[in-house]
């Protein structure tokens, strides 16, 4: 297997040993997790947008799916929101998707 020799080292590297923009990753994934992303994505510039960005659609589909008309409050709490956001995701609707496949760049079918 082509990672042995790297799980073999990883065990014994330690934090103080990694340089200290690899040590981040080490302390939340583990020294190998860190030493794997190194040999994958070493040399280039890659950025890790905020979670936020990443589940904001998801995020806001599940509190249309959850929303009663009445539980403002407990959503807002649940998703760390204020009621008005609340209140303002629930009331915009989602692009349909599926109808936009179907248009040409001027939106008829």
């Amino acid at each position: 297997m082509p990672n042995d020799w790297l799980s073999e080292i990883a065990a014994k590297v330690t934090l103080k040993d990694l340089p200290e923009n690899y040590r981040e990753v080490a302390r939340i994934a583990g020294v190998e997790i860190a030493l794997k992303l190194s040999r994958h994505l070493g040399g280039s510039a890659y950025y890790y947008p905020q979670i936020d960005s990443l589940l904001r659609d998801k995020r806001d589909e599940q509190i249309r799916a959850e929303f009663n008309g009445f539980n403002h409050r407990d959503l807002a709490r649940k998703y760390e929101l204020t009621e008005s956001w609340i209140r303002e995701i629930v009331q915009r609707k989602p692009a349909d998707k599926t109808a936009d496949m179907f248009e040409d760049g001027d939106g008829h079918a």
